[in-house]
């Protein structure tokens, strides 16, 4: 069908993504893109829009269904992904996860092949889910190309905030049982330090209880300012991403 049009792609990655700045637009598309045009754009696909903080021109959204629709004719094997209800708390949490996918696709030290966005392994078929059920759906799911051709698959979280640690020991457990789960390919993405050795002393935690294995088996634990640092300039860090399985 030829290559898709840009207010195409620019319609998917914002209904996967669920809400989006203008500047993720931009960085999702590459930086040579002008805000104006995007904006003209966003007009055009009657997004939604909504005053954020000190963003510039605030958060968009889709919310019209024809507009969803309107995907098909290019991603014909895309899922029914829906338009979801836009809530001012899940905010920031959204907007982290979409630095993050911009890092990946743009750091030249590994090609994402494919992302799963939250909004679409919701759409999938129980099947097509890997036996992922709705209540333990990651933020995302993306899969690296290795030099070789081969795909290496990889959960992601997001901790902008700890949850409880009961939550915590059911879902490590969780991904400790999966068949999928091998070689570090959990990625936990922390918003700081506090929280990445809080998640740190619960893997220990279950390993002395003898409810896991052993650490360094399942997860990788990284703050979000060592995510950013190792892919955007590839320092080297005590802390580190391994993609090279």
């Amino acid at each position: 069908m030829g290559e898709v049009p840009q207010k195409f792609r620019i319609l998917r990655y914002i209904i996967e993504q669920g809400v989006v700045t203008l500047d993720d637009i931009r960085r999702y598309l590459g930086s040579q893109n002008h805000t104006d045009s995007i904006r003209v754009t966003l007009y055009q696909l009657r997004a939604g829009h909504l005053k954020y903080g000190k963003i510039p021109y605030g958060v968009w959204y889709i919310n019209d269904l024809q507009s969803v629709e309107l995907l098909k004719t290019y991603y014909r094997d895309l899922p029914q992904l829906s338009t979801r209800r836009v809530y001012l708390h899940h905010i920031p949490h959204a907007l982290g996860i979409n630095r993050i996918r911009v890092i990946l696709d743009q750091t030249p030290y590994l090609k994402i092949d494919t992302w799963w966005s939250e909004n679409y392994i919701r759409a999938l078929s129980p099947r097509m889910r890997f036996g992922i059920s709705l209540a333990k759906i990651p933020d995302a799911i993306f899969w690296r190309l290795r030099s070789d051709g081969s795909r290496q698959k990889f959960f992601l979280e997001y901790e902008r905030t700890l949850k409880s640690k009961s939550r915590y020991l059911e879902i490590f457990q969780y991904y400790a049982n999966r068949e999928d789960v091998l070689d570090k390919n959990v990625l936990y993405i922390c918003e700081n330090e506090t929280i990445r050795d809080e998640l740190i002393r619960i893997e220990e935690f279950l390993v002395k209880s003898g409810k896991l294995e052993s650490s360094g088996l399942y997860f990788q634990f990284i703050t979000f300012d060592s995510f950013c640092q190792q892919h955007l300039t590839q320092p080297k860090q005590k802390e580190e991403v391994k993609c090279e399985n």
